[in-house]
C-alpha cells in the first residue's frame, strides 16, 4: 500500500511540476503569435523637441497628428501615421533635454511576461571629458509596439530609470 501511496505522489508532483513549466512558457513571450516582434523602432532622433524626460503612448493616428502639430516637436511622425493602428501603437521613449551633443536612446529587446510588455533600450551619452558638441538637445526613440495581450509598459536600460505606462 506504500508502494502504491508513493507512486501517486510522485505522479502527482510530476505533474504539478509540468504544469507550473507550461503555465511559466505560456506567460512569457518574444514574439506576437504571428511571429511579428513586440517592438521595433520606427526611427530615432537627437532632436525631438520633447524637453522632459518620459514615455508616451499613442494609440491613433489622431495623437500623431496632435503630436506633430506641436511647436517644439521636430521628430519626423510620417511613416509612424501610417501603422496599422489595430496592430500596433507607438510608444516615445524621451530622454528629454541635454546640454551637449552625443546623447541618444535605441531599442535592444522586448519580451510580454504576463500582462506586461518589457522594452529594454540602450542609452547612449558622451565620453566624460571627450569633446562634444555644446547644442541642446532633446533625444528619444519612435517604437511601434503590439497593441494586444498586456495592460503595462515597462522601459529599462542601462543609465536611466524605468519608465512606465499603465493602459
Amino acid at each position: 500500500m506504500s508502494v502504491l501511496k508513493t507512486g501517486l505522489r510522485a505522479g502527482a508532483v510530476a505533474l504539478s511540476l509540468t504544469a507550473l513549466s507550461l503555465a511559466g512558457c505560456a506567460s512569457h513571450l518574444e514574439s506576437t503569435g504571428g511571429g511579428s516582434p513586440l517592438a521595433r523602432q520606427v526611427t530615432a532622433s537627437e532632436h525631438c523637441g520633447l524637453t522632459a524626460p518620459g514615455l508616451l503612448y499613442l494609440t491613433g493616428v489622431d495623437q500623431v497628428q496632435a503630436l506633430a502639430g506641436l511647436p517644439e516637436q521636430t521628430v519626423s511622425l510620417a511613416s509612424a501615421a501610417e501603422l496599422d493602428f489595430s496592430r500596433e501603437h507607438l510608444a516615445i521613449v524621451a530622454l528629454g533635454q541635454q546640454n551637449t551633443g552625443g546623447h541618444g536612446v535605441t531599442l535592444v529587446g522586448s519580451e510580454q511576461v504576463g500582462d506586461e510588455l518589457r522594452l529594454e533600450v540602450a542609452v547612449s551619452r558622451p565620453q566624460p571629458g571627450g569633446m562634444v558638441i555644446q547644442v541642446m538637445t532633446t533625444p528619444c526613440t519612435v517604437l511601434a509596439v503590439t497593441a494586444n495581450g498586456w495592460r503595462e509598459l515597462m522601459v529599462h536600460g542601462e543609465n536611466m530609470n524605468p519608465m512606465r505606462r499603465s493602459r
